[in-house]
């Protein structure tokens, strides 16, 4: 096909343009790929070739491939050369097509998670304690909540104002984020807060920018909102931004800065400021999920990133929950967004399905106020510092592992092993182990998933400090079998 003279001269790029040769060539490029006229498999030419036929620099078609590359439509495989890696949606089988129940495009690109069992927990990796959470609070917390007053009892479309007021102290204290009690929107979970961001700041078509290794639930959110999704590369120094210009500019980009997810690696300082420069000189907005920085080893963690923002800009939208601090089962989280944005937000929630559990809410509010929830947080940060630290070490014991690092706080760590193991083996052995690992592949959301695994992700928060030991050589045992 692209031997064929009509199907190079639609590759070649026009000029004089207004945009230049390398944005038309990866713009006819994608479009081809993403449309299915360029199949799954399909060889390209070499880049030297490529560059031959359209009279273009080398360069510049290293550039589109190495684009399309982090964007998991081609793979670049030696002698193979350099292949097509995305089934289109029009390339769909006679039975898919026929079937008036099959399911729709955007479901169909969701992410295909690995759901943990009941049986399987052990190691799961983003799961906090729930039976560190004081009970008894809780429940006299409830017991003032129940008394609302009967308008706060019916459908509610707004959130309760004491919640507000409380989450607006929490922020101050521990996130150096001031901003006024109307600009919290609750919702019921990182999920939704991500669902509510794409449709309120980018329209379908846009495109996202999104860590990977990353969180796959931010994935499935813009996704579903039919956004484009760029990946962002990660290293020890956090997110890294990929190279760009005006004319792809994204609507939304995703960080985890304080705990990059998986890896643990914080954003860098200078990487802070140069990401915030870009939002603002752009307009676009940044999402920043405050993943776990309550559990900072730091008697004081670093600020949020959108306290950092310069006095009148509002390109920074703050996310967090209370699900790992409290339980899951809480189901309440926030958005901070701009003044300005406050109507349509709490509009495009209604419109999302987004609730507000009242006496949820009324609840937390009291375990806020009277410092309940301040004296747990401090023990459950002292709780998963001695889990990370024994976990570290019984780790470091099995000789398995690269030298491991400590993030200082998280409730989860990656674990890099010395010696690579098919994919099919590790699961199928640390599921006879009752073991609920993750691997670091796993969240590699722009490429194929891999047949191998080189490293671990860890979760320290649903097994107590003594059982570690136990636990940790139940995982030897498991990478043992699967590496024979």
């Amino acid at each position: 096909m692209l031997d064929s003279p009509e199907w190079i001269a639609r590759l070649t790029p026009s000029s004089p343009h207004a945009l230049s040769k390398v944005r038309q060539l990866y713009l006819a490029l994608y479009e081809a790929i993403t449309r299915g006229e360029l199949g799954d498999g399909q060889q390209l030419p070499s880049s030297r070739q490529l560059a031959s036929h359209l009279s273009l620099g080398r360069n510049t078609v290293i550039a589109v491939y190495a684009q399309l590359h982090d964007e998991g439509l081609i793979v670049s495989d030696g002698r193979r050369g350099t292949r097509v890696t995305h089934q289109a949606a029009g390339n769909l089988s006679r039975s898919d097509k026929d079937n008036p129940s099959s399911l729709a495009l955007l479901s169909r690109r969701s992410v295909h998670e690995r759901v943990t069992s009941a049986q399987h927990v052990a190691l799961a990796p983003g799961m906090p304690d729930p039976e560190l959470f004081p009970s008894t609070q809780w429940r006299k917390a409830l017991n003032v909540a129940s008394r609302l007053t009967p308008d706060n009892l019916g459908y509610k479309g707004i959130p309760l104002p004491q919640l507000q007021q409380a989450l607006c102290r929490y922020l101050a204290i521990y996130r150096s984020l001031h901003v006024e009690p109307e600009q919290i929107i609750i919702t019921s979970g990182t999920r939704q807060s991500l669902a509510l961001a794409a449709a309120l700041y980018a329209d379908p078509g846009d495109t996202a920018w999104v860590e990977s290794p990353g969180y796959l639930g931010a994935i499935d959110a813009f996704r579903m909102q039919g956004l484009q999704l760029r990946a962002m590369s990660v290293d020890t120094d956090g997110t890294r931004m990929p190279s760009s210009d005006s004319t792809d500019a994204p609507a939304l980009i995703y960080l985890t800065p304080c705990f990059q997810y998986p890896t643990g690696a914080p954003l860098d300082a200078s990487r802070r400021a140069a990401v915030l420069k870009y939002a603002r000189q752009h307009d676009c907005m940044i999402f920043e999920d405050d993943y776990d920085s309550e559990f900072r080893d730091d008697s004081q963690a670093r600020p949020a990133l959108a306290s950092q923002q310069a006095v009148g800009d509002c390109n920074v939208l703050h996310a967090g929950t209370f699900s790992k601090l409290i339980f899951p089962a809480a189901r309440i989280a926030w958005l901070v967004v701009p003044s300005e944005h406050v109507t349509g937000a709490h509009r495009c929630l209604r419109t999302l399905g987004g609730g507000h559990n009242s006496v949820a809410q009324a609840t937390i509010a009291e375990i806020v106020d009277n410092g309940s929830l301040a004296k747990h947080l401090q023990r459950a940060r002292g709780v998963y510092t001695q889990r990370r630290l024994a976990l570290l070490s019984a780790l470091e014991d099995t000789g398995l592992f690269e030298p491991l690092t400590d993030t200082g706080g998280s409730l989860s760590l990656v674990a890099v092993l010395k010696t690579p193991i098919a994919a099919k083996a590790m699961t199928r052995c640390t599921d006879e182990q009752r073991l609920g690992v993750q691997f670091l592949e796993e969240f590699l959301w722009h490429k194929r998933v891999s047949s191998q695994v080189s490293a671990l992700v860890l979760g320290l928060g649903n097994v107590s400090t003594l059982k570690i030991p136990g636990t940790v050589d139940r995982l030897a045992s498991a990478i043992t079998q699967a590496s024979e």
